[in-house]
């Protein structure tokens, strides 16, 4: 199960940089060619089902608590880069004839989108760091958290005779 886990953190990372590619051909494309609709799909149908594989493969190979929680945060960010638009929209009121000439101040904050698909891009790449010591070395990976502490996710090792 944990060389499942480390082939999905891949081929989520991977459907995150074609998406950045179908992202570029959209807005280096004619827009009559409609090419952008690519990164639509992209975005709403293979992300959102690979993060959710994701989970449930970190959870099945027991990759330890951090990970698996940190498995999750693909998914809250890809549903957050749709709510982004959303929200867009009603704070600045636009609608079908304004998404041509938006305001600056609702182009800065929908621009964010690009920051939060980085994010996602970075945390593909840490899963797949992490699967691939869990794979390696047959425990869930430690981490550090910021007091100095190694997580507690493991189970303690059982010492003969004690």
């Amino acid at each position: 199960m944990r060389k499942l886990f480390l082939t999905i953190a891949w081929l989520f990372t991977a459907a995150v940089v074609l998406q950045l590619y179908f992202a570029a051909v959209g807005v280096f494309s004619n827009p009559d060619d409609e090419l952008f609709s690519w990164h639509a799909m992209n975005g709403r149908f293979v992300l959102p089902i690979l993060a959710l594989l994701l989970i449930v493969t970190a959870a099945l190979a027991r990759a330890g608590k951090r990970t698996i929680w940190l498995s999750v945060l693909p998914l809250v960010l890809i549903l957050f880069q749709t709510v982004l638009f959303i929200l867009t929209g009603v704070i600045f009121g636009l609608d079908e004839s304004s998404i041509a000439d938006p305001p600056l101040a609702a182009t800065l904050v929908v621009s964010l989108h690009a920051i939060n698909g980085t994010a996602i891009l970075l945390i593909g790449v840490l899963l797949i760091v992490r699967a691939r010591r869990l794979v390696r070395e047959g425990a869930p990976a430690k981490s550090v958290d910021t007091a100095g502490v190694a997580d507690v996710d493991e189970t303690p090792a059982v010492v003969p005779g004690a």
